[in-house]
């Protein structure tokens, strides 16, 4: 019988998503080099309104809020039940949005909310303080501007802590939690961890040669030398620094005081508020 269903690929904006997609992409071509302008075609999102309307068959130009919601929850029952199949998604979870019924599993990308802060900030060409404000949001949803409405449906990110959360607690199991922080210092034993929860190649080399193709210098090269889609317009490159800590010389005393007051008990929950003490 044909194996079917979903597997969700979920992470909280800029906390290494685009890193994971990277390395699954590699490891179902064995351990071969990455093509970013092919990334979508291992692991595509969740949120296209091409897809979704394609996926159904619907024209969601005048449908509101409620009804894009209830199409695209369709789209993934759908796509679940056709084919085995890994989507990317930022949004918080809600039961209703990611059915358990079509779903294989979930893997939870999770990074220090202090290091996600500066990056998110740099990604979307607003000041820090903005960034630190969105992600103590607990509403805080993207794609409802005119603009978007041609290209995505709307995503409730939330708070990071409550995107966090929900996750960890509310997730399609099984569940299988990465750290940013880890998979920079572990790179290997991680990648592992990912390839065996998710059914791809788990071999010494071939994880080897993965890991070695999604070197953060590596995609870095490959984004200048071809670019990359999910760039936005006017900022410099997508692949910045990939440092965990880098807080330490990016934020300002009272900045970090502000995330660790909006975020300190989920920190605490996952080991981060002890190396701001």
């Amino acid at each position: 019988m044909t194996r079917r269903g979903i597997y969700w690929i979920a992470s909280y904006p800029k906390s290494g998503n685009t890193w994971v997609r990277c390395l699954i992409a590699s490891l179902l071509s064995g351990g071969a080099s990455v093509r970013l302008d092919r990334l979508v075609d291992a692991v595509p999102s969740s949120a296209p309104r091409a897809w979704i309307e394609a996926s159904i068959d619907i024209d969601s130009a005048d449908m509101l809020g409620g009804e894009l919601r209830a199409m695209r929850a369709q789209a993934h029952r759908d796509e679940g039940s056709r084919r085995l199949c890994m989507l990317k998604v930022h949004d918080r979870c809600d039961a209703d949005l990611f059915p358990q019924e079509v779903s294989l599993g979930s893997v939870y990308i999770v990074r220090d909310p202090r290091d996600v802060a500066p990056s998110w900030a740099d990604h979307m060409g607003v000041d820090v303080d903005t960034a630190i404000a969105r992600m103590a949001d607990g509403e805080w949803t993207v794609g409802r501007g005119i603009s978007s409405l041609r290209l995505q449906v709307p995503q409730r990110y939330g708070s990071w802590s409550g995107h966090v959360v929900s996750w960890l607690d509310c997730a399609p199991a099984p569940r299988l939690l990465l750290r940013y922080e880890m998979l920079q210092a572990d790179p290997a034993g991680e990648t592992t961890r990912l390839a065996r929860f998710l059914g791809l190649p788990a071999d010494a080399d071939c994880v080897a040669r993965a890991v070695q193709a999604c070197d953060f210098g590596t995609l870095r090269d490959i984004e200048e030398r071809e670019g990359f889609v999910e760039r936005q317009k006017g900022q410099p490159r997508f692949f910045r620094q990939g440092r965990s800590g880098a807080w330490r010389t990016a934020l300002q005393p009272g900045q970090v005081d502000r995330i660790v007051e909006a975020h300190g008990a989920v920190m605490r929950r996952l080991g981060y508020v002890a190396d701001a003490l």
